[in-house]
This record gives structure tokens, C-alpha cells and sequence, in this order.
């Protein structure tokens, strides 16, 4: 029997809130919601699109958002020319689940898509995917004529996981962003029908651990540690190297963590100098991704189609930096749940900053309503008009969801969160962002807590009746049915365990 992953026992009250703003196509087309952009056919005069994840980014460390270090000035410089969403969220701390969501346009509550769930049976860990019923964001794409892309960055982000459904072109494998890159520019100049206009989905894992930049960006921004961490990541890159010399298809990831940065990291006994060593490594690795995004920024322009391109860089979440006593992405403070959200479209002024909120699982149904195209019917997300912010802001509510290793929800409106704990014997906290941004102080507001139970109730409610009408059912499959490459991927990505494999 199921265990169930992230589920609370709530009261029946209900308030209403929201989340399932625009379900079916009449979201895209309300009053509220339209682009004035007219239907728009696969042709050759439609636009590109281009959707960039960089997988674990926080947005708090790009320089656009705040990081003095500055690792970011080519993406800082796109956020400038473009839209930015101060309040940008990701519905989940995991990959396989934060991408579903994306390309439902649903939430893991109803899609169920965690990166693994735990079964009581002799199975154990199951690895649910999305199912064939499951209408993606690159179905649709495809269907109304344009050229659909994925190269990405392996682990999680595969096709026994139901995310290349509506993909022309699909390949997933962990090889770094210079790799992915050069892939999607050989892909742009070999592979692309000038006839038609393309979806491209590129993702890189290239900011997740085991961080791995080489020396000249290490000290860009930590110079000085002497360590067993700088040791690590030396000694790594040489490994690596020396690895896809002979493998040059064959991720390095995997062989890489378990010999030099499982034992650091297990031990997870970090002096207060290691942690800021960690912060530089992180850092270090955006600086790169923003070096290899600029490169492809340049071939975009060279061959003529950036001015007819709309481009969406985000990411599916961030990372756990010991802000919170923990170093990963497993619960929802929003050091994991605030995400960058940089926008670029033909013919708009860039310069935008947005306060109001938006979702990864508004992102298809803004997207669809931008080109004109019909929503499907199963999509919760909200059509948010990229091209003109809203008179007022409407505090929205968002909802956050975890399952591993304990089940965490946090239920957020405005400036008000509320974290819940379903497998522990904690009491609700909530945490009031205006004074508290970094969620330190528990204020205990009984009538926010009151609330946001309340209105997880029903959304509980409607998740479960969605799946049912939509027929999203996940597949479940084991690990052992997931190639020896994938499994070695996920163990370098420290999603499963040496044992499991």
C-alpha cells in the first residue's frame, strides 16, 4: 500500500483560493488574461521559442537579484534588456517533479511525478512518470506546427520519467553545459527546418552537486581556502578529464562523487571556512553556465534568429545552502522555493522589473496564451500576460510541496507563509516575509495557520478529483528499470544511494 507522500488531515472549511486560476482554455482567453497577439500557426514568421532551466539556481545568488559577488553578468545583462519576476516559485524542491509541473501545468499534488516515492511492498522506491494521457507543453507545441527540441542535462530529467513526450528531438545525458551548448548550437545549424519555428527545452545540470569549476573560476571568487574541498575538486577534474578521453558519451558525474565528494560530504562535518568555499564553488558554477549561455546567446544573433525568439530562463529549483541547518534541496524554505523568472520577447522593451507572482506551473499557460494557442483542459496555472503587468497586484497563494525524506508543505500569500510537517510532530510555523525574509521567526499566527489549512484542505480536494477527470495517474517503475547510465547519473547527482543502484 502507498505511503501516502505529502498528504495533511485537514478540517473541511473552505476559502477560496485561487490556485487553479485558469484551468482549461477559457484562462488564456479572459478579458484578465489576453495578449491581443491573434492565433498563431507553426510557420515560418511565428515565433521561436527557447525555455532554459538551469537546474538548483537560487535566485539569490545571480548578481540581478542581489549577489554582490557578481557571477552572472551575461544573464544580469538579458534580465536587464527583458522582464524579470522579483517572485518567481517553484512548486517542489525536485527535479522530475518541478518539470512536470512545468509541462503540465499541474501540481505534484495532482501529477504525483516525485523523484522517487516509497512503496510498502517488496519493490520499495518507485519512480513514477508521467502518463501517456499527461498533455506536455511540447505536445502542444508540436501539434500546432512547431519543431520541438530537448537537450538536457541526464539524471532525472529522462524519458522514463514521461518528459519527452512531444519531443521531435530528445537527448538527456549529464556531460556539463559546454557539452549541452554545443549541442544545441550543432542542433540550431544541422538539425533545425528553417520552414518552421522551433520549441527548444535546454537544460543543464551544471549548478547542482557535485560542483566541479576549474581553478581560474574557483578564483574568481575564493582565491585564498586551502582545503579538503579545493583538494576535491582538483583532484576530480583531473578525473574527470582523463574520463570522457575515454568515455566521451559516458557521464562522469557518478564515478566522480563517489570517489572524492561522497566522503566529504557524508560526513558533512564543514567548518564555517568550508561552507564559504561551498558558497564560491556554487558560485563558480554559475559563473560558467553564464559564460556558455552568452556563447549561445552570440550564435542565436549570428544566425539571424534572436529578434524572432522568445526566450524564458528559470530554473526548477534552487538549493539549500545551510541557511537552515541543511545542505541540498529536500524541504521549502525558499532558499529552494524562490527561483529566478528572466523573460525576453520580440518587439517588448525590456527593463522590466515585476513584483507580482508567478509559478513554474504558470509558465505553459502564459507561454500558450503569448503564441496564441489553446490551453488544455487539464492545466491549473494562471496566463500571466508577460507583456503587460497587472494595474494591481493580487496576492496569490502558492503552494509548495515535499515528500522526501519527511513530507513538507508551505502554503504562501503575499508576505505570509505557512510551513506544515505531516510525518513529524512539529506544529505549524508561519513566518511573516515583509520583516523576516529569511524565515528565522516562527510567529505562530493562528489565523494564518487557520487559513492555510483551510485552503490546503481544498486544494487537496481538487487535486485529487483533477487526476481522477484528467486521468494523470503516474507510471510507476522501479529502479532496475532505468539503464546502468541513468542509475550511475542519479548516484553522481546523489539522488540514490550506492546500494540502490
Amino acid at each position: 500500500m502507498a505511503r501516502n507522500p505529502a498528504r495533511l488531515i485537514l478540517p473541511t472549511a473552505f476559502i477560496s483560493i485561487g490556485l487553479f486560476a485558469s484551468c482549461g482554455q477559457g484562462g488564456v482567453g479572459d478579458a484578465t488574461n489576453s495578449n491581443d497577439s491573434g492565433a498563431l500557426t507553426g510557420d515560418a514568421d511565428s515565433p521561436n521559442v527557447v525555455l532554459f532551466v538551469i537546474d538548483t539556481l537560487r535566485a539569490d545568488r545571480l548578481g540581478i537579484y542581489g549577489n554582490a559577488n557578481q557571477p552572472s553578468p551575461n544573464l544580469d545583462k538579458f534580465a536587464r534588456e527583458g522582464v524579470l519576476f522579483e517572485r518567481a516559485w517553484a512548486p517542489s524542491p525536485y527535479t522530475a517533479t518541478s518539470h512536470a509541473s512545468l509541462f503540465t501545468s499541474t501540481y505534484p499534488a495532482t501529477h504525483g511525478i516525485w523523484n522517487r516515492q516509497r512503496l510498502e511492498s517488496k519493490d520499495g522506491d518507485v519512480y513514477p512518470a508521467l502518463p501517456p494521457s499527461a498533455v506536455t507543453l511540447a505536445e502542444v507545441m508540436r501539434d500546432s506546427g512547431w519543431q520541438t527540441t530537448a537537450i538536457a542535462g541526464g539524471g532525472y530529467v529522462n524519458e522514463r520519467r514521461g518528459l519527452a513526450q512531444g519531443f521531435d528531438y530528445f537527448n538527456s545525458q549529464t556531460l556539463g553545459v559546454v557539452n549541452r551548448i554545443d549541442h544545441a548550437i550543432d542542433w540550431l545549424n544541422q538539425m533545425r527546418k528553417e520552414e518552421k519555428p522551433f520549441f527548444m527545452f535546454l537544460h543543464t545540470y551544471e549548478v547542482h552537486y557535485p560542483y566541479l569549476p576549474d581553478e581560474e573560476h574557483i578564483n574568481r571568487f575564493d582565491s585564498e581556502y586551502i582545503g579538503p574541498l579545493r583538494d576535491a575538486v582538483a583532484a576530480a577534474r583531473i578525473f574527470v578529464d582523463e574520463y570522457m578521453a575515454k568515455n566521451p558519451n559516458k557521464s562522469p558525474i557518478g564515478p566522480a562523487q563517489k570517489k572524492f565528494f561522497k566522503p566529504i560530504f557524508d560526513g558533512n562535518d564543514f567548518s564555517d571556512r568550508d561552507k564559504e568555499f561551498v558558497f564560491a564553488l556554487y558560485d563558480a558554477e554559475i559563473s560558467i553556465v553564464d559564460e556558455q549561455f552568452a556563447r549561445f546567446m552570440v550564435e542565436l544573433e549570428r544566425l539571424g534568429l534572436a529578434d524572432n525568439t522568445i526566450i524564458i530562463i528559470t530554473s526548477d529549483h534552487g538549493e539549500e545552502l545551510w541557511d537552515h541547518g541543511y545542505f541540498g534541496h529536500h524541504r521549502v524554505w525558499d532558499e529552494v522555493m524562490h527561483i529566478p523568472m528572466l523573460i525576453k520577447l520580440p518587439g517588448h522593451p525590456g527593463g522590466v522589473r515585476r513584483q507580482d507572482s508567478i509559478d513554474l506551473v504558470d509558465l505553459m499557460p502564459s507561454l500558450l496564451a503569448e503564441l496564441g494557442l489553446d490551453l488544455p483542459d487539464c492545466a491549473v496555472g494562471k496566463a500571466v500576460n508577460f507583456r503587460r503587468p497587472p494595474t494591481e497586484i493580487e496576492e496569490r497563494i502558492h503552494v509548495h510541496q515535499a515528500n522526501w525524506p519527511q513530507a513538507r508543505q508551505a502554503w504562501r500569500k503575499g508576505d505570509y507563509k505557512v510551513h506544515f510537517f505531516p510525518d513529524e510532530e512539529l506544529a505549524p510555523q508561519s513566518y511573516d516575509l515583509s520583516v523576516d525574509p529569511n524565515e528565522l521567526t516562527n510567529t505562530a499566527n493562528a489565523a494564518w495557520i487557520s487559513a492555510a489549512t483551510s485552503n490546503l484542505n481544498d486544494f487537496w480536494q481538487r487535486s485529487d478529483q483533477l487526476r481522477e477527470d484528467c486521468g494523470l495517474f503516474p507510471v510507476f517503475h522501479s529502479l532496475g528499470s532505468f539503464t546502468p547510465e541513468m542509475r550511475e547519473e542519479l548516484a553522481g547527482l546523489g539522488y540514490i544511494q550506492d546500494d540502490e543502484e
